[in-house]
């Protein structure tokens, strides 16, 4: 596999990410959210396995597996378990209005593609966009998390800015050593458990959202 032809395809996958990340930040119900998360992160097992196949890299390999296995089935079904075992609300509720959302994503599109065309000589060591994609992928996924109300709909904006991570981490030429990608999934799926486990406790003591938590301020 040619270089043009890796680049060509990490560029598509690229435009694919952003356009899951748009369908997340614009959706108005979390089941949404969740299979927009899960096909992000169909297509990040795919880049790993293109860059795979075309460095040798037998880490990017295993790596893509874990990504599919646990990141796009495994924790997108603990999701939906979660919404369907306590009776979530299945409107999204956000702090600011979604249009002000998007307009927020697109700034942080604009900015990342900018700041990656002033790097330079590192910004060469990157796969085609992976780079301004990852940022953006990146910086969205806390945008996300900072203007959800829910828990579980942060939990979504928390996998996707690590989704972002993952695809500039895997697009760098050399890969990144096997221990420290295990060790960054171990902590998202502790992560998951914890504010899975916070929310069903939580709804099972005071039958309330996070969001709701306000209300108990004395």
């Amino acid at each position: 596999m040619s270089a043009d032809t890796v680049q060509s395809i990490i560029d598509d996958l690229g435009a694919l990410l952003l356009f899951t990340m748009i369908l997340i930040v614009a959706a108005g119900q979390i089941y949404r959210a969740i299979y927009a998360v899960a096909a992000q992160s169909l297509l990040i097992a795919i880049a790993g396995g293109v860059l795979a196949a075309a460095t040798g890299n037998v880490d990017l390999w295993v790596i893509a597996a874990i990504t599919l296995v646990v990141k796009a089935t495994l924790l997108p079904w603990v999701l939906h378990w979660v919404v369907q075992r306590m009776n979530v609300r299945r409107e999204i509720e956000p702090v600011i209005p979604i249009a002000g959302t998007l307009a927020l994503s697109v700034l942080i599109v604009v900015v990342s593609f900018q700041v990656s065309a002033s790097l330079g000589p590192v910004r060469q060591a990157i796969t085609g966009n992976a780079l301004p994609v990852g940022i953006a992928l990146t910086l969205t996924g806390v945008l996300v998390m900072a203007t959800r109300k829910t828990a579980l709909t942060q939990m979504v904006g928390l996998f996707a800015s690590e989704n972002g991570i993952f695809f500039t981490a895997m697009a760098v030429s050399q890969g990144m050593p096997l221990i420290i990608e295990i060790g960054v999934i171990l902590d998202v799926i502790l992560a998951a458990l914890v504010m899975t486990i916070m929310v069903l406790r939580v709804r099972s003591t005071v039958d309330a959202d996070i969001a709701d938590l306000d209300r108990l301020r004395g």
